[in-house]
């Protein structure tokens, strides 16, 4: 059995550990919270911009645009959304993972990261990230999203890639599930589940024509997908690392009641063994 002394050394540092894991909890809901009301607040701005194009594409026929046409090379870029730091569970494992077996079963031409754990992931396994995009995970604003946007966009321009992919973490109603989505170029498919903003059978103008209209809006369609799935990764990891901290705290607790058990037992058998010394000592001095 152990010494009372070391018994309650444990108690104090788990329930030190018991807090922390507490605090953490707290302040990843309040961050989750803060992600979903981000992704909330600006969903409906950027479902209008889809919208829009789907509408273009639905009234102007098969519309010619780089940003439509499938490219005869085949040159992907990547870009694997993580975090920053770790204690969140699965998140980091499970898009990880997905993230590599895509990569290598695709044809990267280049690979982009946000989040440490992303770009630490693709160097242990051979693969050098091109670029990180730095302190985008932890807390993104449409200012990050805007920046990475313009720069996949030039990418894309620039036919320095002919496909562009986000890999991120998407919250569905069984769970988080690691996901990948094309960005560029677009498809007429990538609408279907958006309504159209007016009815198919009204004719519409473009001005000053179809091609412009579509070359100020896809970039903000780029930008809403981009800050989607940057919205939803940081609240699936919060959502995470808050059930990790949970089950610290619920373990601690255990922990605690356990060793409190036996701080118990251990001073009862003390104040025993005590008693004894004394009774066989006051015997021993009768003799």
């Amino acid at each position: 059995m152990q010494s009372l002394h070391d018994i309650k050394k444990r108690i104090q540092s788990i329930g030190e550990t018991g807090q922390i894991t507490k605090a953490m909890q707290l302040i990843s809901v309040a961050k989750m919270r803060k992600a979903n009301e981000k992704y909330e607040l600006n969903a409906r701005y950027f479902d209008r911009v889809r919208a829009t194009l789907e509408d273009i594409l639905a009234h102007t026929g098969t519309l010619e645009h780089p940003y439509l046409v499938p490219r005869k090379t085949d040159r992907a870029a990547y870009v694997v959304i993580a975090s920053d730091t770790g204690m969140a569970g699965e998140y980091n494992h499970r898009v990880l993972n997905f993230a590599l077996e895509e990569v290598r079963k695709g044809n990267p031409e280049k690979i982009y990261t946000i989040g440490f754990m992303a770009r630490d992931f693709f160097e242990r396994n051979g693969l050098p990230p091109d670029a990180q995009f730095l302190y985008s995970a932890q807390d993104p604003t449409l200012s990050d999203a805007r920046r990475i946007m313009m720069y996949l966009v030039d990418l894309f321009d620039s036919k320095k890639v002919d496909r562009v992919y986000i890999i991120y973490t998407r919250h569905e109603k069984t769970g988080n599930r690691a996901a990948k989505l094309k960005l560029l170029p677009l498809e007429a498919s990538d609408f279907d589940d958006i309504r159209p903003v007016r009815h198919s059978q009204e004719t519409w103008d473009f001005e000053p024509d179809p091609k412009t209209v579509f070359d100020l809006l896809v970039p903000q369609c780029v930008l809403g997908l981009v800050y989607s799935t940057l919205t939803q990764s940081v609240r699936c990891e919060h959502a995470e690392r808050q059930a990790a901290m949970q089950h610290a705290s619920d373990n601690a607790s255990e922990m605690l009641n356990k060793l409190e058990l036996e701080f118990h037992r251990a001073r009862q058998a003390a104040i025993t063994t005590e008693i004894a010394e004394i009774s066989a000592a006051g015997i021993n001095r009768e003799d």
